[in-house]
C-alpha cells in the first residue's frame, strides 16, 4: 500500500496537472505547469501524437510556448518557442523558431511515451529551472497527450525511463517565407551557428551571383613614385625564410583566423601590381639587352667584313 501511494505521489510531482481555457474550438490557453522536480532538470513538452505506422486523425500545435522564471529572490529567465507542427493520415510536418536567453535553445524532438509516438520540444536547459512554468497560447489538438511536461533527467540521472523513451532529434520540414519590402536584422545573424559573434556567420557554403565588398586603402600606392618596391632578392629571401610571400598570411594563420575578402583582394592586387612593375623593368632590360646585342652584331659584322677584305688582298 505504501509503495502504491509513493508511486502516485511521484507521478503527481513529475507531471503537474495542467489547466486550460478554450477560447474558440481548438484555440486555447493552456497552463502546462513546471517540470515538477525543480533545478537541474531536463524536460520535454509533449505537443501531440504523431503517425507511427497506423493512420492517425489530425493532430497539431500552432502557437506559442512561453517558459518563465523570476522573482525578487530568483534569477530571471524567459524562453519563447513558436511552434508549427501537425500529423495526420500517414505524414508529419513541423518547424520551430524561438527566442532564448542562453546558448541552449528549444529543439523539436520525437519520442515514445506510454507506447505512443509524440512530437515534442526539448526545453532549453539551465540549472535554474523555469519556476513560473510553461504556458501555451494557440490552436492544438491531440489523440493522445497534449501539452504535457515530462522530465527525463534530474541531477544528471535519467528519470521516467519506464514511460519515456527513444528521444530523437526531429529535422524540420516546413519552409518559412517573409514576403516583405525589406528585412532588417540589427544584431548578429548565424546560419548553422549557435552563437554568432559577427554580423553574419555561416557554417557551410554560400552561393551568390555577385558579392560586393567595400574596402579602403586600395593598393594603387604601389605605382607612386616614392613607393619602395622590394627587390626580387629580398622577396626570394623572405620566401626561403618564411615560406610565403611578404604581406600575405601563412597557411597556418589562414587556417586559424580565416581571411578578410576585402583585405585579401587588396593584398593580391598589390602583388599583381608589383609583378607588373617587375615585368616592366624586365621588358626595359630586355630592350636594352637587345639593343646592345644588335650593336655588338653590327660591330661584329663590320669587323668580319674588314677581316674578309684583308684576306682578299693577300
Amino acid at each position: 500500500m505504501k509503495k502504491a501511494l509513493l508511486s502516485v505521489f511521484m507521478l503527481l510531482i513529475a507531471f503537474v496537472v495542467k489547466s486550460q481555457t478554450i477560447i474558440s474550438g481548438n484555440y486555447k490557453v493552456i497552463d502546462i505547469g513546471n517540470n515538477g522536480y525543480g533545478d537541474y532538470t531536463k524536460s520535454l513538452i509533449l505537443l501531440h501524437e504523431v503517425y507511427n505506422g497506423t493512420f492517425i486523425e489530425h493532430n497539431f500545435a500552432s502557437g506559442t510556448i512561453t517558459a518563465m522564471r523570476g522573482s525578487s529572490s530568483s534569477g530571471n529567465r524567459q524562453n519563447v518557442a513558436l511552434i508549427n507542427t501537425s500529423s495526420s493520415y500517414n505524414g508529419t510536418v513541423g518547424a520551430l523558431s524561438s527566442f532564448d536567453d542562453y546558448d541552449t535553445i528549444w529543439k523539436l524532438k520525437t519520442c515514445m511515451y506510454q507506447g505512443k509516438k509524440y512530437m515534442a520540444v526539448d526545453v532549453p536547459y539551465n540549472p535554474a529551472y523555469h519556476d513560473l512554468g510553461f504556458k501555451f497560447l494557440g490552436a492544438t489538438a491531440s489523440t493522445g497527450e497534449n501539452m504535457k511536461c515530462v522530465s527525463y533527467e534530474v541531477n544528471g540521472q535519467p528519470v521516467n525511463q519506464n514511460l519515456l523513451s527513444n528521444i530523437l532529434d526531429y529535422s524540420p520540414t516546413l519552409r518559412e517565407t517573409h514576403d516583405v519590402y525589406s528585412l532588417n536584422v540589427t544584431g548578429n545573424l548565424g546560419i548553422g551557428v549557435g552563437n554568432p559573434q559577427d554580423k553574419l556567420a555561416v557554417n557551410g557554403k554560400i552561393r551568390a551571383h555577385e558579392i560586393k565588398v567595400e574596402t579602403a586603402n586600395w593598393p594603387d600606392y604601389v605605382f607612386a613614385k616614392d613607393h619602395q618596391l622590394p627587390t626580387l632578392q629580398e622577396t626570394e629571401k623572405h620566401i626561403k625564410d618564411k615560406g610565403h610571400l611578404p604581406g600575405i598570411p601563412s597557411a597556418a594563420e589562414v587556417k586559424a583566423n580565416g581571411i578578410d575578402l576585402g583585405e585579401m583582394n587588396a593584398k593580391l592586387l598589390q602583388k599583381i601590381e608589383e609583378l607588373t612593375l617587375y615585368l616592366i623593368e624586365m621588358k626595359k632590360d630586355n630592350i636594352a639587352d637587345k639593343t646592345s646585342i644588335n650593336e655588338l652584331k653590327t660591330l661584329t659584322d663590320k669587323l668580319q667584313l674588314e677581316i674578309d677584305q684583308l684576306k682578299s688582298k693577300k
